[in-house]
């Protein structure tokens, strides 16, 4: 071979075969253009009938091409195992070809060793190969790698130093094909390595195009790892597939590997899609070389071939699949001639050169090469076979691969193979015999059938092991090969292996006794068949003579002597009676059949029965216990088998346990079962021990024989062998207590075995029930019986344990405690009284209660008597379901008198009413103890009702069901004026303290209807008793009626008021008892008394002040003048030293109505000693004393100043307020202004407002002054403030910098002050009178959106004014006020919780140069929704005329603390959560608790929120959210455990729910940030939530049952009583018309929970449902505008 040493060389040569093919490319033909088309066409004319004259074979193949099945893709593999690979080898490469299948193109790589001059000279003509045709295939018709034309216009091949192409197209010559052209490149091919590149038809029809593509599809689909075995150089094969933009889209890899001789493994591994698969397949190869072949028809053969006959020898190959373990895969494989042609039914691979059909499918039948292969195939076959015997495990598993000769569709030529396969192997020994040593033809070796092996797997007899094959062969395996020659052993063959084991004597299997029954078994089987087919033949005499039959001496013996089977009817003959009888271990049917067969005949037990009773009465030595047992066995089996009942049982005998023989029928002796009342129970010696029974001594009998009952006989016709014995036998069943035995018997079992005595006594009654039993009758009766619990009560108090009995018991008293029960050894309670217990206890008349209500009373001494010390809650419902029952037995007697008289007396005679303890403690109290109702625990008697209310009644505390049983049946009443009195001595005597205590019962007394009292005795006892009680701490507690004023103010001297304690019982103590009150003139007489006294004590005058102060609030109040104590010291000064001096109200002191005012002048003025709290509350008395003008506030003048420099217009354009200015002006007019009192000053003072600015500034300063007794005294002040300013150039408002600042001078000061300049003279600078209603109405119009400010005008009732409003001329920014952006999106609370905040006590300022008088803040103002503002929500003062509604709670308002750490509000929503879920929806139209609790005293807003300190905002944003998390907690815990019909967080929709997140269990919640369309939304997909209301009365079950609504909870919350008004958004108002119910809507309902008496103990809840038909009724009160509402009854 020879290689180009250069590109050079190379391309000479192929230049040169070109030249000499004469041809052409289309380039150079595309270079004659320049000489016309017309001279181009006659040369392309010329050259093609130059093709035409000298290339018919090209021709011919081009014609070929495209009507020839040829594969391309086998061809190239074919053409890549051809190669030679000597490089890659030496580089310990593994060969291989590549295809890479692009849309356009083909790339195959192989790094075989490259092309050669004699490759590139045979790849260019037709008809010729470098590779030899004899040994493999070399294509279809010569076409071979001509092929790839069929799928490519172009083939481009590079390969060391060639590079160079063939082209051919659909129509041309062909010549294109073989004649190559050159090319350069530049790219370097990695050597070695040919590189082929297909470029695929990309012209002509586009459906032949799109048929070539699935060709080429196709080919590389159909390709299989297969091939790669009759392969000799190529190792693997890489087919990759890519689309249109070169992008991998699976590789599929094809590799052998051959590890030994004659074993390949294939694989084939795929990755797409980005998951990899892999197949694994492994293979026995055999190769024979097939001689003698005839010629191919197919192929053409070069002469040098066909002189040497080449073609008369050829390669075949057979592949047998394998597992990885070598175990033979069977299943069709494919017949391969070089290429997969298809299955013809064998499970092994066939390769050969077999000449096949025109397409393919199968070989043709005819050709006598193929005749030749086929014989090639058997003979491999069976070289296999041999291989196969020479392997450790296909040894004995080749036979599966043959094929099934009885297959019907075997047809010729495979059925020529199938019989050559047959024959070679009929000649050929492949099997192994037992020995294993060698190997044996088919023919030559029998196969044993099932019955022929013993238990382990081996012959039965293996005299001759040659003659039976290998026993490691599978017997499914063996039966392949019956159709090729196998047979079973015969009937002659087995039995001459049964003679020659007879007649090896001691050697004998059959005789020997260590064979097996098993094996004996088998054998007889095997010879019960030989026995039947020989009779048929006659040859069955050869069988009987043979010694088969084992008998019971140990000897062998034939048929011809006479021999009895060892049973009758299956029943065995004792053996020492004088008979033959086959050994009686032989029992299995297949043996005996053997036996029946062989002559053994069965004996009669007549004859059997007589020969054992011939063997009593005993003349000697009495039999065994054995054989006695045998002789009654037979006897008592046979019994019903014979019509000898009259034979002598009397004279048998039987042994007892001592072995002693006894005579039964003379003698009593007993069985020793195990029966519960047997003899060998009842007499028996027992261990010591705590339970009944333990410790007896045993009583002496007699017992048969233990063993006579060890193995029990089958018993005949329903009669058990024990049985037998008793009737039989005249053996005693039973303990038999005779008049003679009674007292010994009797007496024994009462006091050692008294668990057994009843069911003795009952097993008697039972075996003898005519006898006469008066005797025993009456010794049973007067005797103590065993009952549960190891106690011995009278049998006539015992009662018969039943399912129905221990029900009531466990129901009613308990399952564990004592009850009189019958000790009875039963282990489960009956339904009934049993049918064998009922006629004995009704002999003995006793078990049975004689009535339910009997029954039931003594249930509850029982009860009693077991009740334990620490109850749980179930022994308190047991015990009043017993009352419930014992009430209804008393219902349901017929004479209710009677019954009632039983049930008093026993709760007479013992207490048996339960009073629940503190805790978990109790005690038991009789019925006069008792009381039904009272108002609380009471000390003289117990009330019923509260306590069992409080514990245990599921109905809110009424307990109706108990009244009947309380109150009419045991004759409990209700409390009485007596017992109350009695009650009040009761707690004065114990030196009660509790004024809530007592004053229960006062309320008690008073809720008494008139005519139940004795009015004169009452008094008498309160009077004579001292029962008024009124706590002292230096002073006798319990009055007198004379001793006692009513008053609303403090205490007379020498008097006790009752009024503090008792404000709500006036009608009790003045109009019933007689006490006479106090009035205003009695207290101002009592003041100026105790001002007039020298030495009267702070607390006494302060103590008067506060009388007065008391009754002055009460608005029906009329007070006289204060001149009468004008000159009285009725007050404390104190001076600037700290002393405190007495003074009258003319005296110079100032009071403190400010904390800051106080710091700043407390050691410079006089003030008076009351404390800031103490001013406020007593602003009714200094508004009678006419003092308020010494309030500090009032008196302190603010003077403000700023020096001009650094003030710029304020950065928030928002918070100019010129845009307001007609407003203003209106209300200027209004209050009569000096500046607006003719119309040029309106006009003028509308200019100065519309043009006024309001500027910010550091630096403005403060100071205040202070005047007293002449002496001014001035402080700076350390107050942030803002100064007003007016000038030739305008009014200004100067107000700092900070952004808090400014916020608190608008919502504060700007107000006032605003309105004090603008009624001050702009002359004079006096100003007027400043009336709060008019800074009312400014702070109004300041804090109104725009759209609001006429409403604001009008609601503060502000005339209009005679000036053209020009504000609207005004350019003014409105953004969306704070108030605006909360209005609609969060729940309104009611601000009148906060009504109780700090108030102002102070009327008209006094008027004074650029002074504000400072005020507290108290609520806020309104800011309606809807509209825009100019400023957020913001104080007003608390003595405004007409409260304002409550503004809503922006939530997006910063907290002005850190919630985070706020131990109260976190103790607050503890307190919720824990109310929430012990609580329950309260019920429609009832009383319920939650009513009873809002009925108690209420501390209101006192109760400590942690909110103290909170902005007015968050303060309401918190009661809100606690109100909302009670409902949520509430209704979570209703649904707990209902899933999926649960409340979840998401059904929490409030932008106020954040809040409660500073409580540990709700720390995760995130805020809801959705469009809140109410605080609770719920589906009620499963109407859990409905019935629920049905149930609790707020929706007709007719017309709700079965809906499942969607429901919009509104929740309004207070921290006050149910009764204050609550407040709802016109958004919320406009729902609540949307979702009325009607006829029409039944999917959604709106609904307001009302949440009051928040963080108190007594915690409530209201629920307004469908609230619009409610203001429709009457029953919601809602007031227009504001949306406040109030519910019309409460109650």
């Amino acid at each position: 071979m020879t290689t180009p040493n250069s590109r050079q060389s190379a391309r000479e040569l192929v230049d040169k075969i070109a030249r000499d093919h004469g041809y052409l490319s289309p380039e150079k033909l595309k270079q004659l253009d320049a000489l016309g088309p017309e001279f181009r066409r006659e040369i392309e004319e010329a050259f093609l009938k130059k093709d035409l004259l000298i290339g018919s074979s090209v021709l011919t193949l081009a014609k070929n091409l495209y009507t020839s099945k040829a594969r391309f893709v086998f061809e190239l593999l074919q053409n890549a195992d051809d190669n030679k690979y000597t490089r890659a080898v030496a580089s310990s490469s593994v060969p291989y070809v590549s295809f890479s299948v692009y849309p356009d193109r083909i790339i195959v790589d192989c790094n075989e060793d490259g092309f050669t001059d004699e490759n590139l000279t045979a790849i260019c003509s037709v008809g010729k190969s470098s590779k030899t045709a004899t040994r493999g295939y070399i294509g279809e018709k010569g076409i071979g790698f001509k092929s790839v034309f069929m799928v490519a216009s172009k083939v481009h091949i590079q390969s060391g130093a060639f590079s160079f192409s063939f082209r051919h197209k659909t129509g041309e010559s062909g010549m294109g094909m073989i004649s190559p052209v050159w090319e350069d490149t530049s790219a370097q091919l990695q050597p070695p390595m040919t590189q082929l590149t297909l470029y695929l038809h990309d012209t002509g029809d586009a459906n032949t195009l799109a048929t070539i593509r699935e060709s080429i599809r196709k080919q590389f689909e159909e390709l299989q790892e297969t091939f790669l075995l009759f392969m000799n150089n190529l190792k693997q094969v890489h087919v990759s597939f890519y689309n249109e933009v070169r992008q991998q889209t699976s590789i599929t890899t094809y590799s052998i590997d051959r590890p030994r001789a004659n074993y390949a493994i294939l694989r084939r591994s795929k990755i797409a899609n980005g998951t990899t698969s892999e197949d694994v397949k492994h293979f026995h190869v055999t190769t024979r070389e097939a001689m003698d072949l005839a010629k191919n028809d197919n192929r053409i053969y070069l002469q040098a071939e066909l002189t040497a006959r080449a073609y008369s020898k050829s390669q075949v190959t057979l592949a047998f699949p394998l597992s990885e373990d070598s175990i033979p895969i069977i299943e069709p494989q494919d017949l391969f001639v070089f290429l997969p042609v298809r299955p013809v039914g064998f499970n092994f691979l066939i390769q050969a050169d077999f000449v096949t059909d025109a397409n393919r499918q199968d070989i043709v039948q005819d050709s006598p090469r193929n005749a030749g292969l086929l014989a090639g195939v058997a003979d491999a076959f069976v070289k296999a076979i041999l291989q196969f015997c020479e392997h450790d495990t296909l040894k004995f598993q080749w036979m599966k691969y043959l094929p099934d000769k009885n297959a019907t569709g075997w047809r010729n030529p495979w059925l020529s193979l199938v019989n050559g396969i047959a024959n070679r192997l009929s000649t050929t020994p492949v099997l192994y015999d037992r020995n294993g040593f060698s190997r044996r033809l088919i023919g030559d070796i029998c196969l044993l059938r099932d019955d022929g092996f013993d238990e382990n797997g081996d012959p039965l007899f293996h005299d001759n092991p040659k003659q039976i094959v290998s026993q490691l062969y599978r017997v499914d395996d063996l039966h392949l090969l019956k159709d090729y020659g196998l047979r079973y052993a015969t009937s002659s063959e087995i039995f001459g292996w049964v003679e020659n084991d007879i007649g090896r004597g001691d050697l004998s299997r059959i005789r020997s006794p260590k064979t097996s029954e098993d094996w004996h078994i088998r054998t007889a089987r095997l010879l019960n068949k030989i026995f039947m087919k020989w009779r048929r033949l006659g040859h069955h005499v050869k069988l009987k003579r043979l010694e088969l039959i084992p008998i019971q001496d140990g000897t062998w013996v034939s048929a011809s002597q006479l021999v009895y089977f060892a049973r009758v009817n299956k029943i065995a003959i004792p053996p020492d009676i004088h008979l033959r009888l086959v050994l009686e271990s032989v029992t299995d049917s297949e043996r005996l059949i053997l036996f029946r067969n062989l002559g053994v005949k069965w004996a009669d037990a007549s004859l059997i029965r007589k020969e054992i009773l011939e063997l009593y009465p005993n003349q000697g030595a009495p039999p065994s216990i054995e054989s006695s047992k045998r002789h009654l066995e037979f006897l008592y089996l046979t019994e019903a088998m014979t019509r000898d009942d009259d034979l002598p049982y009397e004279n048998l005998t039987i042994h007892d346990n001592d072995g002693t023989v006894h005579e039964p029928f003379k003698e009593y002796i007993y069985i020793g079962n195990d029966e519960l009342y047997g003899a060998l129970e009842l007499f028996r010696e027992t261990d010591p021990g705590p339970n009944p029974g333990d410790g007896a001594p045993g009583h002496p009998a007699l017992f048969v024989n233990e063993k006579y009952f060890e193995k029990l006989p089958i018993s005949i016709k329903k009669k058990p062998w024990i049985d037998w014995f008793y009737n039989r036998l005249c053996v005693d069943k039973c303990v038999m207590f005779y008049d003679d035995n009674l007292e010994e018997v009797g007496r024994y079992l009462q006091k050692y075995r008294p668990e057994k005595f009843l069911g003795a006594l009952l097993a008697f009654y039972t075996y003898t029930p005519t006898r006469d039993m008066s005797n025993l009758v009456d010794y049973v009766r007067g005797s103590k019986v065993l009952c549960r619990g190891n106690r011995h009560v009278l049998l006539t108090e015992a009662y018969f344990p039943t399912q129905e009995l221990e029900r009531r018991v466990e129901r009613f008293v308990g399952q564990d405690v004592p009850f009189p029960w019958l000790w009875l050894d039963i282990e489960t309670t009956p339904d009934a009284i049993p049918p064998e217990w009922k006629p004995f206890l009704t002999l003995l008349k006793v078990g049975s209660p004689s009535t339910d209500l009997s029954f039931a009373l003594d249930m509850l001494k029982s009860s009693l008597d077991a009740f334990p010390a620490k109850v749980a809650p179930s022994d308190i419902e047991k015990l009043f379901e017993l009352y419930d029952h014992i009430h209804d037995r008393y219902w349901d007697s017929g004479s209710r008198a009677s019954a009632q008289e039983n049930i008093r007396k026993v709760f007479s005679e013992r207490k048996c009413i339960y009073i629940p303890r503190p805790g978990s403690g109790h005690t038991w109290a009789f019925p006069h103890d008792c009381v039904w109702d009272a108002p609380q625990v009471m000390v003289t008697k117990f009330a019923l009702k509260r306590l069992y209310g409080t514990c245990f009644c599921k109905d809110h505390g009424e307990c109706p069901h108990f009244v009947p049983f309380f109150c009419s049946t045991l004759g409990i009443t209700e409390c009485t004026w007596q017992i109350y009195v009695e009650e009040l001595k009761a707690l004065q005597a114990s030196g009660c303290d509790n004024i809530d205590t007592i004053t229960t019962i006062y309320k008690a007394i008073g809720s008494l209807q008139p005519e139940t009292i004795d009015q004169e005795g009452i008094k008498n006892a309160f009077e004579n008793d001292n029962l008024i009680y009124i706590p002292s701490d230096d002073g006798p507690a319990w009055h007198k009626i004379s001793h006692c004023v009513w008053s609303k103010a403090a205490k007379l001297r020498g008097k006790v008021s009752l009024n503090d304690e008792y404000e709500d019982l006036e009608d009790l103590f003045v109009h019933f008892l007689g006490i006479k009150p106090v009035d205003l003139p009695m207290a101002i007489d009592e003041l100026k008394a105790t001002g007039d006294r020298i030495f009267a004590s702070v607390s006494e005058v302060k103590e008067s002040i506060w009388t007065v102060n008391s009754l002055l609030s009460f608005p029906d109040s009329t007070p006289p003048k204060p001149s009468t104590i004008a000159k009285s010291s009725i007050f404390h000064i104190r001076n600037p030293n700290g002393s405190v001096t007495r003074g009258n109200p003319s005296d110079e002191f100032f009071i403190i109505d400010r904390e800051s005012l106080q710091q700043y002048f407390k050691a410079k003025v006089k003030l008076l000693d009351f404390t800031l709290d103490e001013v406020v509350r007593l602003r009714p008395f200094f508004e009678w004393m006419r003092l308020n003008n010494r309030c500090l506030s009032h008196c302190v003048k603010h003077i403000t100043s700023f020096p001009g420099d650094g003030a710029s217009p304020i950065s928030n354009p928002n918070r100019q307020i010129r845009d307001r200015a007609y407003s203003l002006l209106r209300i200027a007019y209004h209050f009569n202004s000096p500046r607006a009192r003719s119309k040029r000053n309106l006009e003028s003072l509308y200019q100065i407002l519309r043009t006024l600015q309001i500027c910010e500034a550091d630096g403005i300063s403060s100071e205040l002054q202070l005047s007293q007794d002449g002496v001014l005294h001035t402080v700076e002040s350390s107050k942030t403030t803002l100064h007003i300013n007016e000038d030739h150039s305008g009014l200004k408002i100067y107000i700092p910098r900070d952004e808090d600042d400014q916020e608190y001078m608008f919502t504060k000061f700007l107000p006032r002050r605003l309105f004090e300049w603008m009624m001050r003279h702009p002359t004079t600078q006096i100003s007027e009178n400043i009336p709060i209603d008019g800074v009312n109405a400014l702070r109004d119009v300041l804090l109104a959106p725009r759209s609001r400010i006429a409403a604001a005008l009008e609601d503060n009732g502000i005339v209009r004014v005679d000036v053209k409003d020009m504000d609207e001329d005004i350019p003014s920014p409105e953004p969306p006020t704070l108030a605006r952006r909360v209005a609609d999106s969060v729940s309104e609370i009611a601000t009148t919780e906060h009504e109780d905040a700090e108030q102002e006590i102070v009327g008209t300022p006094i008027s004074s140069v650029q002074s504000s008088p400072i005020r507290s803040q108290s609520a806020f103002a309104s800011s309606r929704s809807g509209s825009h503002g100019l400023l957020r929500p913001t104080p007003t003062e608390e003595y405004r005329s007409t409260p304002p509604p409550p503004s809503p709670v922006p939530t997006l308002a910063t907290p002005t603390r850190n919630t985070t750490h706020d131990p109260r509000y976190v103790a607050v929503l503890d307190k919720v959560i824990t109310a929430a879920r012990r609580r329950t929806l309260p019920s429609h139209g009832s009383f319920d608790m939650s009513q009873m609790y809002a009925n108690l005293p209420n501390v209101g807003d006192s109760v400590d929120l942690g909110l103290r300190s909170s902005s007015q905002i968050e303060r309401d944003c918190k009661v809100g959210a606690a109100g909302e998390l009670y409902v949520f907690e509430l209704l979570s815990h209703l649904f707990s455990g209902r899933l999926p019909s649960r409340f979840y967080r998401q059904n929490w929709k409030s932008n106020v729910r954040h809040y409660v997140t500073v409580h540990p269990e709700y720390a995760d919640m995130e805020p809801w940030s959705g469009r809140e369309t109410s605080d609770i939304t719920y589906l009620d997909f499963d109407g859990f939530l409905t019935d629920m209301f049905i149930d609790k009365g707020y929706l007709s079950r007719d017309e709700w049952k079965g809906k499942y609504p969607e429901y919009f909870i509104e929740i309004k919350a207070t921290t006050m009583s149910c009764d204050r008004p609550f407040y709802m958004s016109k958004a919320q108002y406009r729902r609540m018309g949307e979702n009325v119910l009607t006829a029409n809507n039944r999917t959604k309902i709106y609904v307001i929970f009302r949440v009051y008496n928040l963080g108190q103990d007594n915690m409530g809840l209201r629920v307004y449902f469908d609230p619009e038909s409610l203001r429709l009724s009457g029953q919601l009160d809602f007031t227009a505008e504001t949306w406040s509402v109030v519910p019309t009854n409460v109650n």
